[in-house]
């Protein structure tokens, strides 16, 4: 088993840490971050290669991976008799403001983000060795009110949820990056927007100028909000924003330049992130709208009916295409999986650092469908199939119905997602944890040492229990990382 003094050799600028809190160690201050170039870099021009995850299903809920029946997923195909057809985060919503009351449902939701992330999943980032957490996010996570109707919308923001995550994270040394998930009336028409559209032509975000400005306002205060946070990594303004996976084009660019401004008018410090999503042809170069300190993100799904070394071709490919564009600034995959092939997954995670592409798998955590023949499950997306670090891995009938579940019944079936006690890691056939293997590629070829010393710093300074720095020693030669809940001691064999 390699030691971990051979990674942490490389560590040697610990970050100051700020006043500590009553109730904990201290929170780091993690350094800006903006661009150079190509690069990425830190307050002293020291490169920096953002590596990690998705926190999906958090803010925005998914039929095929989250804790909510849909139309989707419910059991034996059946869908619930109700009045509101539960398609999406949007309609979900709605629906438990219909039975219980607003304030009821927003508690419910509450409940239903504690439970899927907590303190132990920041350590489990940490653990893993990443510096990044990429937050989807929809405008109803700030601006619940707008579920009222259309005259509440953008009238004031509740922050708090992004707050604490931020927080959060940068306790353990990672970033934040802010994303945008679901725009006021939904950029794409897909459910990871919040609300669903048939077909592409229902989707009209880009010419309805109400949702427009409302997107423009929303943007403006998180970017005031967030001015001066270092721990914001930076702001992506629209995920996917093709109409139903459709490509982008200058109808889309004129949008995204709006919400630059809009941002810029109040940070000009942060970077921006741009999507197109899919290849370079759906972004202009940046010089065409003047637009700076940005990066540019794009997602890659290849699907599973190829082998390992077809499937990563196809990988290589899009990374090739997307350096070929010479955009000038920095490239990240802000989606992928590997699915549960192994090879896969070390082929494309060598390759995007060999060629300093930043990337953010998705996603840190599923509760996937039940096998075929155990429960109705209409598409490929169950269990073993690796688009989770972390399984939860429970019956279709464990997801609450929000036509006849009680509201004891869903408060308990939000609860019982926690990682910690519904949680198993993704593990490879080979006996590889998904989870060891993000460490090897996101601790390889170390760039992030000025969070990399906050993070060991701060490790050491929970499991001592004190506030006191003079107290906690790093045992830099100690090569164990103990995690009760995972049986065990890091893998040896893959580092």
């Amino acid at each position: 088993m390699k030691r971990w003094s051979a990674l942490l050799a490389t560590l040697v600028f610990v970050l100051p840490l700020t006043s500590c809190s009553p109730d904990g160690p201290p929170d780091p201050t993690l350094p800006a971050l903006t661009v150079s170039g190509e690069d990425v870099v830190d307050e002293d021009g020291a490169r920096v290669m953002l590596r990690g995850v998705n926190a999906g299903g958090l803010g925005v809920t998914e039929g095929w991976m989250c804790a909510v029946q849909t139309e989707e997923n419910a059991p034996g195909g059946k869908v619930p008799a109700g009045d509101i057809r539960v398609r999406d985060f949007y309609s979900a919503s709605k629906a438990l403001i219909e039975r219980f009351g607003f304030e009821e449902a927003k508690s419910l939701w509450e409940t239903y983000r504690e439970s899927w992330w907590s303190e132990e999943d920041f350590q489990n980032c940490s653990d893993m060795g990443i510096n990044v957490i990429r937050l989807p996010f929809s405008y109803m996570n700030v601006d619940f009110d707008a579920l009222k109707g259309e005259e509440y919308a953008g009238l004031s923001y509740d922050f708090s949820f992004l707050d604490g995550f931020v927080k959060g994270a940068a306790k353990y040394g990672i970033y934040t990056i802010l994303d945008l998930h679901g725009a006021y009336g939904s950029q794409n028409g897909q459910d990871h927007s919040g609300q669903v559209f048939d077909s592409a032509k229902e989707v009209d975000f880009y010419t309805n100028e109400k949702n427009i400005s409302l997107t423009e306002k929303l943007w403006g205060a998180v970017a005031e909000h967030f001015q001066g946070n270092t721990a914001v990594a930076g702001y992506d303004i629209l995920n996917e924003p093709g109409e139903k996976r459709g490509e982008t084009n200058e109808k889309h660019w004129q949008v995204f330049d709006r919400l630059y401004d809009a941002i810029r008018a109040k940070d000009e410090k942060h970077i921006v992130i741009f999507e197109s999503c899919w290849d370079e042809r759906g972004l202009p170069p940046p010089s065409y709208y003047k637009w700076e300190n940005c990066m540019y993100s794009f997602h890659h799904y290849t699907g599973v009916d190829k082998s390992s070394d077809e499937l990563f071709a196809g990988m290589q490919a899009r990374v090739e295409g997307l350096k070929s564009a010479h955009f000038g600034v920095p490239i990240q995959m802000g989606e992928f999986t590997c699915y549960e092939f192994e090879d896969f997954w070390k082929a494309t995670l060598s390759y995007f650092n060999k060629q300093s592409v930043h990337w953010v798998s998705w996603t840190y955590k599923v509760m996937p469908r039940p096998p075929k023949g155990t429960e109705s499950n209409p598409d490929p997306v169950a269990y073993g199939t690796g688009w989770g670090i972390f399984n939860i891995k429970k019956t279709n009938s464990a997801r609450a119905d929000l036509h006849r579940d009680s509201y004891g019944q869903i408060e308990e079936k939000f609860r019982a997602t926690a990682t910690a006690t519904d949680g198993e890691p993704f593990v490879f056939p080979s006996g590889t944890q998904l989870f060891d293997l993000v460490y090897r590629y996101a601790t390889e070829e170390y760039e992030r040492t000025f969070a990399g010393g906050v993070l060991y710093e701060h490790r050491e300074l929970r499991r001592a229990g004190t506030d006191d720095h003079a107290q906690a020693q790093v045992h830099r030669t100690d090569s164990r990382r103990r995690d009760s809940r995972r049986g065990g001691y890091l893998q040896g064999d893959i580092l």
